[in-house]
């Protein structure tokens, strides 16, 4: 017996108290996964998807709380087009609307003959029309999702609107939006002077410079208002800063609860091995090696927990993402970080969790825990 198959061996022992625990591990790099992902997922969504439509550049309430809390007055927009290097401007009006009770999709308002109208890409059906009463159009996944197709009807913000054209996009929080005239979103709203933001288109062939001066005469031009791109958008909401610190700290409290998960186990596998950590010093173990052991089995056990864990919380970001509740708000979202992050999670919960059990081991005196048998 060596210092891994001895751990294996004890650890193989107790399949019942080693499976809990590890499935503990598991549930716990699931959880970080998941919340983590899913969280930073809502963030990068919002600002691709605000970011496909095809501004260069957005001029927002600074500092707002949320995407749709935002508030300029759209008699800004003058101002804003005057400014040298702007190619076109239209203001945007974003809210989060129940589609026919059953999914919770973004609805934008886009002015008539606004630019963003340009660049749909049409599946089927046509844009709006100023004769249209209540016209919309839908992304192509939620359009599947509801089952509708041209001239059917869906409700929003508990008006029914008719479905004039489905439009593909890139971007997952597009392929589930509803487009609708601004006018008739304003009035739905009660914002009648007011946008959430407005799309600054820049003048071709776009260079870093040009696109550095911009930003700063539209920012003159908007005081107090804030400028950015799609990006620097996305980091400025103060509601995705919120669910992340959120995420982080039930992240933290369910990695706590796997640690001590691990220490319960191996402090009951210490006393019930005893007599065997008696035999070991007896033999020559010194105190480290028999710490060594413990500590591999807290190891063992964080490890396999940490692989099946990144697969379930892989697995339920997918399913979270496709509930009907969360249809273009929330998108799977792992990157190579989030996979470190949660190994080094596991990797530092195993060791942790088995340090008290482990020195609990060591000051085991040889003669006497060979006479508790």
């Amino acid at each position: 017996m060596n210092e891994l198959t001895l751990p294996l061996r004890n650890l193989a022992g107790q399949p019942i108290r080693t499976f809990l625990t590890t499935l503990g591990i598991a549930v716990a790099i699931a959880g970080y996964v998941a919340l983590t992902g899913l969280t930073q997922g809502v963030q990068q969504n919002f600002a691709g998807g605000i970011g496909d439509q095809g501004g260069d550049l957005m001029v927002s309430e600074r500092n707002s709380f949320s995407i749709i809390s935002s508030s300029v007055p759209e008699e800004l927009g003058p101002s804003l087009k005057a400014v040298p290097g702007v190619a076109d401007v239209s203001g945007t009006l974003i809210n989060i609307a129940s589609a026919d009770n059953n999914a919770n999709i973004v609805i934008s308002g886009w002015p008539d003959g606004s630019f963003l109208w340009q660049g749909v890409k049409l599946a089927s059906g046509r844009l709006p029309q100023p004769s249209d009463e209540w016209p919309v159009v839908l992304g192509s996944t939620i359009a599947n999702g509801l089952q509708k197709k041209v001239g059917d009807t869906v409700e929003l913000q508990f008006q029914d609107f008719t479905v004039v054209g489905i439009a593909d996009f890139d971007s997952v929080l597009n392929q589930n939006i509803a487009l609708v005239p601004l006018k008739k979103l304003q009035g739905l709203l009660g914002r009648e002077d007011s946008v959430t933001l407005f799309q600054v288109r820049l003048d071709r062939p776009l260079d870093p410079q040009k696109v550095a001066v911009a930003k700063e005469d539209l920012q003159k031009a908007a005081p107090g208002n804030q400028v950015s791109d799609s990006e620097e958008f996305g980091n400025s909401i103060r509601f995705f800063s919120l669910i992340r610190a959120i995420a982080s700290t039930v992240s933290l409290v369910v990695m706590a609860m796997a640690a001590l998960a691990i220490a319960n186990t191996l402090l009951m596998a210490v006393t019930e091995r005893t007599f065997e950590i008696g035999i070991l010093a007896s033999l020559g173990w010194r105190p480290v090696r028999i710490l060594r052991l413990i500590l591999v089995e807290g190891l063992i056990m964080s490890v396999v927990g940490g692989i099946i864990g990144l697969g379930l919380g892989i697995l339920a970001m997918d399913v979270v993402s496709k509930a009907g509740v969360a249809a273009g708000l929330m998108e799977p979202y792992l990157t190579s970080g989030i996979i470190v992050e949660a190994i080094l999670a596991a990797l530092l919960a195993g060791p942790i969790g088995a340090l008290y059990p482990a020195w609990r081991a060591t000051r085991l005196v040889p003669a006497e825990a060979l006479r508790r048998t």
